[in-house]
């Protein structure tokens, strides 16, 4: 049986910043939760960007935030994982030395960034939503930060290439087309699965994961039935064993409701029809 649902926002259940979910979703998940199958969003975003996808049922499902630096339970710390301070410094001056990028440091009270660009700021404060703020000199936040996020706007891929000799300090990822999300070596996603399937008592084998970008690999590598969007790219398709469809059909949804009232015949063929928008 199916005792632990997780997923991915952005890319997988809305656009890419978005934080309009289709109202269904916390009615399928508060049912889901109701007939004691868990369920978990993971994120890039900040704890507070994801609450305003997920408010009306925060106080029934698990939030692992920043790629899994800081998990919640029903709205209640949970664990932590902190940057370096030393480390996180002295990346943020390479950082600003190579350029062509906005940082933002999240928290878990909120993310926040000296970057002055009222186009980044309509983007990270208004189209994400959460809490945070700008400042003169983000420096300080280096010293209880859980993520460095950058914003690229020439692309992610460049800025990632660039980063590699700091790979071995930190965990490096792309999380969007143009975000790269820099978190400690023990924060991802896939080890904040396996934190969560611990506590819970549940098996990969009673594990289904839902995703859409490289940050997801690891929780999908978590799971025995692991999808990926059929917007991802190749190399998270691969990681995946069956696929999801898209945002733009409520794909997950879909999976969720077959879950919910199908539990037999998920189980059996878990792919279903096939999925629209490949």
């Amino acid at each position: 049986m199916i005792r632990l649902i997780v997923s991915d926002i952005d890319g997988t259940l809305v656009p890419e910043g978005e934080t309009r979910l289709n109202p269904e979703y916390m009615n399928v998940i508060g049912k889901l939760t109701e007939r004691g199958i868990a369920f978990a969003a993971a994120s890039g975003r900040q704890s507070s960007s994801m609450d305003a996808v997920f408010h009306p049922v925060r106080e029934k499902i698990y939030y692992l935030s920043d790629n899994g630096a800081y998990i919640q339970r029903y709205g209640v710390s949970a664990r932590e994982l902190r940057l370096d301070p030393a480390d996180a410094r002295a990346l943020l001056d390479c950082v600003r030395n190579i350029g062509g990028c906005y940082p933002l440091f999240s928290t878990t009270e909120g993310f926040y960034t000296d970057a002055q660009d009222p186009a980044f700021h309509h983007l990270v404060f208004e189209q994400y939503g959460g809490t945070g703020g700008v400042l003169e000199d983000v420096s300080p936040y280096a010293d209880c930060s859980i993520k460095l996020s950058l914003y690229c706007p020439d692309g992610a891929q460049p800025m990632y290439r660039k980063l590699e000799p700091w790979k071995e300090k930190f965990s490096v990822n792309i999380s969007g087309a143009r975000w790269v999300d820099i978190n400690a070596p023990e924060a991802t996603k896939g080890n904040a699965v396996e934190w969560l399937q611990r506590e819970l008592g549940v098996l990969p084998e009673e594990t289904v994961v839902i995703g859409d970008n490289f940050n997801d690999i690891s929780m999908l590598e978590r799971a025995s039935y692991s999808f990926a969007s059929v917007l991802s790219c190749p190399e998270v398709k691969a990681s995946a064993r069956y696929l999801a469809g898209s945002w733009e059909v409520d794909g997950v949804l879909a999976i969720l409701r077959r879950i919910l009232d199908q539990p037999e015949e998920f189980l059996a063929d878990p792919q279903g029809r096939e999925v629209a928008h490949e």
